[in-house]
């Protein structure tokens, strides 16, 4: 029982309940003698009853898992390589709310952000001169809390997974960084859409003429992964390219689809 009390890490914040219900009273104390039946319920810190306390519903989890697992035993098959790849790396996509403003507008700021890393972007639209940049930078911020609050992402530090010497890579856009961490936070995909109307006005023109001006809104989407999987694809580019055979600029293939005259 004491081993599976201490499996949580770091501090709590049931530590002084846990800590005032196991210490004991001293030994001068005459109601040491006497001891009393406190039916008030305790804190726990058993793994088990942590997570059904933070997790809103884990039997239906534990439900959703056994039956994935038990698909998968029956179809006979192998995991494929996304399979794979989704249980080793970890992602997180945000989608924001109608915002009022409109696909062309919001699209300059989502190409922004895409491949730079949480802290960069967020900077980047707290210096922006753009209204609704104040908007992306919320988004930015709480995609951010859900990868580390729900998954778990961009906590190397804390579990030592720090290169002691930077490694470098080159991303997919043809920049070269240093990456340190491998768990930090980078944007890796950003699109828009369009969303409902939120409302019309009267437009006059010449004439005695009018029309209806449209007020659009736009929802964000921004897609959030550790910089384990650019250091995956970097090292897959890698060794693709020395994989490669030489180039040859007329290789040894017969001559086909020969016509007497030009095709353009």
């Amino acid at each position: 029982m004491e081993r599976l009390r201490n499996t949580q890490q770091g501090k709590s914040i049931f530590d002084d309940e846990t800590k005032s219900s196991t210490v004991g009273k001293k030994a001068g104390d005459p109601s040491a003698t006497t001891p009393e039946v406190s039916y008030a319920p305790q804190t726990s810190t058993l793994k088990e009853h942590m997570a059904r306390a933070l997790d809103p519903d884990p039997r239906w989890r534990i439900r959703y898992q056994k039956r994935k697992i038990m698909q998968m035993h029956r179809s006979g098959r192998e995991p494929t390589k996304e399979e794979l790849l989704l249980q080793r790396e970890r992602k997180v996509v945000s989608h924001s709310p109608p915002v009022p403003t409109s696909v062309k507008k919001l699209t300059m700021l989502s190409r922004q952000i895409v491949g730079k890393t949480v802290d960069e972007a967020i900077v980047q639209m707290k210096f922006s001169k753009k209204k609704i940049a104040r908007e992306v930078r919320y988004e930015l911020e709480k995609a951010r809390d859900l990868a580390v609050v729900q998954r778990g992402m961009g906590l190397g530090k804390h579990t030592g997974e720090v290169f002691e010497t930077p490694k470098k890579i080159k991303t997919k856009d043809g920049r070269i960084i240093e990456v340190q961490d491998p768990t930090r936070l980078y944007v890796d995909e950003s699109w828009v859409g369009a969303g409902p109307w939120r409302g019309m006005r009267v437009q006059y023109h010449a004439r005695s003429r009018m029309s209806g001006m449209w007020k659009p809104t736009t929802r964000l989407a921004i897609v959030l992964k550790e910089e384990k999987t650019r250091i995956r694809l970097h090292d897959e580019r890698v060794e693709k390219q020395k994989k490669a055979k030489p180039w040859v600029h007329l290789p040894n293939r017969p001559v086909t689809a020969q016509r007497p005259y030009y095709t353009w």
